[in-house]
């Protein structure tokens, strides 16, 4: 399926505004020769390396503390790179070029740290800081280092949130002033037997939200700080994890707003749908939780509807690592660099202390995940 376009009663603005979003399919970078060396052959590695694999990447280096873990993925897709338990080894690999950190949140930041004074640029998995002050502070040191460090954040990459961010960045609508967004799906279903997702603190909020924390904080790049961000968080009957796995957000700007729900326990009839409305048009979609085929924008002149290709894991997963490597062949700063990151994280840390306080909160008066 490509990107075609369809018009109802489309006047050529319209049409033209459509352009743009072709630029939701990954960049293409020049060569596929950068090595990439991973770190943490968990549960997200296999949607990674799939899309490497797919795209034709160089994966050199797999690493996990667990051995198995590291050989199973390189016999899955990476048969041409060797395997090591040592991080060591694969910081001072000069075959290795990026360094891919895909273990758990609370040892990011230290290896991000590593890898950037071993001189390689860096991808980490999202959210790469638990804290905001960490994340400057590694900011620069990629900026010292004359590296780039960019954030897997594969949802901007996912057909149906890149399209809408490349019409709003090009003025299709006008100003955004709300977007709404309502995920139905069962993730408890799929973690329930996972020691360590099935009981984290915030799963849906933090882990699973921060995609759409940082949907939201570009999409209103243009709105000013937000002011206000208000979450609940519930238990639902019958969900398979212990956690809470419904959640609502509500964030405030000075002249625009979002809301975003999650039914995390929701086993029958899957299904995600946004609706973001700016001065000059609106951008809608339902599909999948994780997608679907058609974005459509209406605008005065009439309707046009986008037929997307690919999906969040290829996009996404894709897009993020092809947009470093351009970035770093075109000596440009990277659109998912780390710096762009901070915006979504402040959203999501408000929401996690709202939940827990039961009051709106500012965003900029918490700089982490737990807040004091």
């Amino acid at each position: 399926m490509g990107h075609t376009v369809t018009n109802s009663t489309a006047t050529t603005n319209s049409a033209e505004a459509f352009t743009s979003a072709a630029r939701y399919l990954p960049p293409v970078p020049r060569t596929a020769g950068h090595g990439i060396g991973l770190i943490g052959c968990g549960f997200i590695s296999e949607a990674q390396l799939a899309a490497y694999q797919e795209a034709g990447f160089d994966v050199v280096a797999l690493c996990d503390r667990t051995l198995a873990k590291a050989e199973a993925r390189r016999e899955a897709y990476a048969p041409q790179s060797r395997v090591t338990t040592d991080v060591e080894n694969v910081l001072s690999d000069p075959a290795v070029d990026i360094v891919d950190i895909a273990t758990h949140v609370p040892g990011r930041p230290e290896l991000i740290r590593r890898a950037l004074r071993a001189g390689k640029h860096v991808l980490s998995q999202k959210p790469f800081v638990s804290s905001i002050a960490d994340g400057e502070r590694l900011v620069e040191e990629a900026r010292t280092a004359g590296r780039t460090l960019a954030v897997n954040h594969n949802g901007r990459w996912a057909p149906h949130f890149a399209a809408a961010l490349a019409l709003v960045s090009d003025g299709a609508v006008g100003e955004p002033t709300s977007a709404d967004f309502t995920v139905y799906w069962p993730h408890d279903q799929a973690f329930e037997h996972d020691p360590h997702f099935s009981t984290m603190e915030d799963l849906i909020l933090y882990d699973f939200g921060i995609h759409w924390f940082d949907i939201v904080a570009q999409l209103m790049s243009k709105a000013g700080d937000a002011q206000r961000v208000y979450a609940s968080v519930g238990h639902r009957r019958g969900a398979k994890v212990p956690v809470a796995t419904d959640a609502d957000v509500v964030i405030e700007y000075a002249a625009a707003r979002a809301t975003i729900s999650f039914r995390a326990s929701a086993p029958l009839a899957e299904k995600g749908m946004y609706r973001i409305e700016g001065t000059e048009g609106t951008i809608a979609h339902e599909g999948h939780s994780l997608g679907g085929e058609v974005v459509t924008l209406t605008r005065q002149d009439g309707s046009s509807a986008i037929d997307l290709q690919g999906d969040w894991w290829s996009n996404g997963m894709r897009g993020t690592m092809a947009e470093l490597m351009d970035a770093v062949e075109t000596g440009r700063s990277a659109r998912n660099s780390a710096e762009t990151s901070l915006a979504g994280l402040r959203l999501c840390f408000a929401a996690l202390h709202s939940a827990r306080t039961h009051v709106p909160v500012d965003p900029a008066t918490v700089d982490a995940r737990h807040a004091d």
